[in-house]
């Protein structure tokens, strides 16, 4: 595959997956898709050498460790054992803790039916799990008051 820059590299498919791009530099973007669900979900994209770091903040955000269900957790961590391309994560965004799902993969060995394919996986799944915590109350924050 042909080495081409990122931002042409994300502009090239993202159309493809079907989201827009709400942001985009030569190493950091940021895709929006609005699901059947009605819930947008955001992805981001983080080049760091030749790997790319895919990752969709869930709306499960807690203000610390102690504040987490832990059996979302456990349920997560199952769910990872099924997937074949992205794994749930904790990460710190703005002081908060976020479920997010997320995938590592080197940019040297995707193409577009791969991004296509990982976008999609990625985006439902967290749009799934999303879902589950609307229908089920579960006591979390709308991630996008902290992602703008």
């Amino acid at each position: 595959m042909a080495q081409q820059s990122f931002e042409t590299f994300v502009r090239n498919n993202c159309a493809k997956a079907g989201g827009n791009i709400a942001k985009l530099n030569h190493r950091e973007a940021m895709l929006k898709f609005i699901m059947d669900s009605g819930i947008e979900q955001i992805l981001y994209i983080t080049k760091y050498d030749s790997i790319l770091k895919f990752s969709v903040p869930s709306a499960a955000v807690f203000d610390s460790l102690d504040k987490i269900p832990h059996i979302i957790s456990s349920i997560l961590l199952t769910k990872n054992a099924e997937y074949k391309l992205g794994e749930w994560c904790l990460e710190k965004i703005q002081g908060k803790v976020v479920y997010s799902l997320m995938h590592n993969v080197d940019m040297n060995f995707i193409d577009s039916g791969y991004f296509v394919n990982l976008v999609s996986c990625l985006v439902s799944e967290c749009d799934k799990f999303d879902g589950f915590l609307v229908e089920a109350e579960v006591g979390c924050a709308n991630l996008n008051t902290l992602t703008g």
